[in-house]
Parts: structure tokens; C-alpha cells; sequence
């Protein structure tokens, strides 16, 4: 049972608008009338699974043409035609109204403008012909009869005739091969002078090149002399370390003011170099003693030498010092300085790190 405010499902009402259930009303059931479905319907059809998908197919329901005559085909021309009445044109509008007399015959009396040459014309003739042109211009001359060509020139005096009196000479007509070979001489002549033109010959000064060669050689010789002055001490040092049996080193640092003084001594076993200040006021020599002591042995050789030595660790290193010497041991060699020099301890300690 449907109403347009409430539904009845299973005897319950429900609110046709929101769907909940409606208690406050009762619903007799003896009222109730179910709706039955037609009784040619076949639900079992409809439920069984192998009809869910099914298509049934529907008889034709084409118009038999048997039983109807085909309209009869009416030409064109036996159509009634409807007439179409006259539309009048306001007087207002002339742009579509015909023309009269007296205004054909004004503007067939405007006389047409006179012929001008385009000024693209004058440019043109300021270019230069080119050979196709000349060709066509020299075939378009009138020939020279044979009987001009033949009759006998009348003798002037040169000195009588002027530059406008004198004949014209006509002048050979040469063939498209021939211009061509004329024109590529001329541009092959044109490119060979100023080719020659813009050539400008440099010849090498003698002299000059004797003395590059020889500034050059005596820069060389002097930078190499250079090279050989610095890396000297270093070449000295590693023979005298072949002809001593011992790894000897030249030092890296030296204190300002002194400079290596005289050759590189050296025995078996022993290297020595020597130091002097630049006034020869004081001088120290290093020397390098192959030796088998460790730190102990040398710090009880140095202090019977000199009491109460100064120790100093740096590097690995331990550097005994006292008054103007010092020792240390380092690699399998000896290392004592000795002289007449004032050392302080931060020079020795570069001394003997940079060995």
C-alpha cells in the first residue's frame, strides 16, 4: 500500500521523504491489498540462470508492398509553382540602381593617364650588362651591307679630322665561347695583381737573425748554469753519500745568514759539510757518522763531553744540545753539530727535521 506520506513494508509504516520507520502509526492488516503480478508472467524463466543474458529475437514488422502502391513520381515542371509578388525598392537606396545615360558618358569622357616609365626602369640601366645581354644587343646592330663594306674609304687627314668626324669602327661579334674566355682571363688577371699587389716580401735581416739565435743561446746557457748552481750542493751530497757507503742527506733549511763554505767533505763512513755567516764571523759544521747508538748511548757519549745537556723532543727526534753542539741519532746515523756558532734550539730543531 503506497500513500504520499508513509509506506507499509512487512505491516510496518516508513516516511515516503526520509525513510525511517513511523511507529506512531497503525497499519491494519486486513486493509492491506497486495498487488498481484499477472499470472502470464513466467518467473521461473526470468530466474533461470541460462535466460539472464538471453535475446529473444522479434518477427519483422515490415510494410508489405503488396499490399501498397508506390507514390507516382510528379516532374518538376508540371509542379504548381507559387508566384512571388514584386518587392519594391526604396528610393533611398542606389548602390545596386542602374546606371543612366549621363553618367556612362562622364566616365567615358575622362581621358586615360598618359604612359610612364616605372622609375625601376632607371636603376635597371645602371647595372652592368651582362654577357647574354651584350650578345643580344650586338646581334640586334644592323649588319654592314658588302657594298659599304667594299667601297673604297676616302683618304682625310688625320690632323683635319676631329674624334667626332671620324668613321665608327663596327665592331666583331664574338661568339657566347669566346666572351666567356675573355671574361675568366681578365678576372684570372685582375686576381693575379692583387695578389701581387698585397704581397709584401720580407726579407731576413742577416744580422739580426745571427744575433736572436745568440741571445737565445746565451739565455739558455745562463738558465742552465742557474740550475746547476742550485741543484749542485744536492748532486755533491749524493756522491760523496756513493763514495762515504753512508745514506747522507743535504738539509733542507739553514739559517739566515749562512751559506755552505767549500766543498763536501767525506771518508768511509763519515760526511761532513761546512757552514760560515756571510762575514765569516762564525761557522758550523754538520756531520754525518754512521753509527749503530741509540738515544741512550747518545745522550752517556754527549754528557762526558759537556755537562748537563739540554733534551729536546720533537718529530720522533730526541736532540741533546749544549752551549754551541749538539747530537742526535736518527735512520742508523750520527748527526753532530759543531762550531763556533750561536745556535738557538728552535734553529737546530729545523736543522735536524729537515734532514
Amino acid at each position: 500500500m503506497v500513500n504520499k506520506k508513509y509506506v507499509v513494508v512487512n505491516g510496518r509504516a516508513y516516511s515516503g521523504t526520509t525513510g525511517l520507520p513511523m511507529d506512531d502509526i497503525r497499519v491494519d492488516p486486513a486493509k492491506l491489498q497486495l498487488r498481484k503480478k499477472p499470472e502470464n508472467q513466467t518467473a521461473a524463466r526470468s530466474a533461470a540462470p541460462s535466460n539472464i543474458h538471453a535475446s529473444h529475437t522479434q518477427k519483422s514488422i515490415t510494410l508489405n508492398r503488396r499490399h501498397v502502391k508506390q507514390p507516382a513520381k510528379v516532374p518538376l515542371a508540371a509542379r504548381p509553382q507559387k508566384v512571388r509578388a514584386p518587392i519594391s525598392q526604396n528610393a533611398a537606396i542606389n548602390k545596386f540602381a542602374p546606371e543612366s545615360e549621363k553618367t556612362l558618358e562622364q566616365k567615358n569622357a575622362q581621358p586615360d593617364r598618359p604612359a610612364e616609365t616605372h622609375p625601376v626602369a632607371h636603376r635597371a640601366k645602371e647595372h652592368q650588362a651582362s654577357i647574354n645581354t651584350q650578345l643580344r644587343r650586338e646581334r640586334q646592330t644592323p649588319p654592314v651591307s658588302i657594298i659599304e663594306r667594299d667601297k673604297p674609304a676616302i683618304a682625310k687627314p688625320v690632323e683635319a679630322a676631329t674624334p667626332a668626324q671620324r668613321p665608327a669602327t663596327v665592331k666583331a661579334v664574338k661568339t657566347a665561347k669566346e666572351l666567356k674566355n675573355d671574361a675568366i682571363a681578365e678576372a684570372l688577371a685582375r686576381e693575379v695583381a692583387d695578389t701581387k699587389k698585397h704581397r709584401v716580401k720580407h726579407r731576413p735581416n742577416r744580422f739580426a737573425r745571427i744575433t736572436s739565435i745568440f741571445s737565445a743561446g746565451l739565455a739558455i746557457m745562463l738558465l742552465g748554469g742557474y740550475l746547476t748552481y742550485l741543484s749542485m750542493p744536492n748532486i755533491s751530497i749524493k756522491m760523496a753519500a756513493v763514495q762515504s757507503g753512508i745514506n747522507a742527506k743535504y738539509p733542507g733549511y739553514k739559517p739566515d745568514g749562512y751559506a755552505l763554505n767549500g766543498p763536501i767533505k767525506f771518508k768511509s763512513g763519515e760526511v761532513s759539510m761546512k757552514y760560515a755567516y756571510a762575514d765569516g764571523s762564525s761557522e758550523y759544521t754538520l756531520t754525518q757518522q754512521k753509527s749503530n747508538w741509540d738515544s741512550a748511548a747518545v745522550k752517556e757519549y754527549f754528557t762526558e763531553k759537556s755537562k748537563s745537556p739540554t733534551t729536546t723532543m720533537v718529530d720522533g727526534l730526541t736532540i741533546y744540545s749544549s752551549g754551541k753542539n749538539a747530537v742526535w741519532v736518527n735512520g742508523g746515523i750520527l748527526y753532530q753539530i759543531t762550531g763556533s756558532a750561536n745556535l738557538s734550539n728552535e734553529q737546530i730543531q729545523k736543522i735536524a727535521t729537515s734532514l
